[in-house]
């Protein structure tokens, strides 16, 4: 397996999320399998011990979560 930083994980699973909410329909089944594998990305990050390279500021947290409850409430 690829070895990535915490932060690294974290960019893949907003891109895989931007991807999965922009360009797949509800109703596919990828969408489904999508959701799988952000969940196998977030645990991971969940498990890992790393000390983060960056600290995130209060701000670009609240911007993160503000978005997904956006485009979680659209579809």
């Amino acid at each position: 397996m690829i070895k990535l930083t915490t932060e690294q994980m974290r960019d893949v699973v907003n891109a895989l999320k931007h991807y999965q909410n922009h360009n797949i329909s509800l109703s596919n089944p990828r969408f489904k399998e999508f959701d799988l594998i952000v969940a196998t990305v977030e645990n991971a990050i969940a498990a890992t011990t790393e000390i983060p390279q960056f600290k995130r500021s209060a701000y670009l947290e609240w911007a993160e979560e503000s978005l997904a409850e956006c485009i979680s409430a659209e579809n």
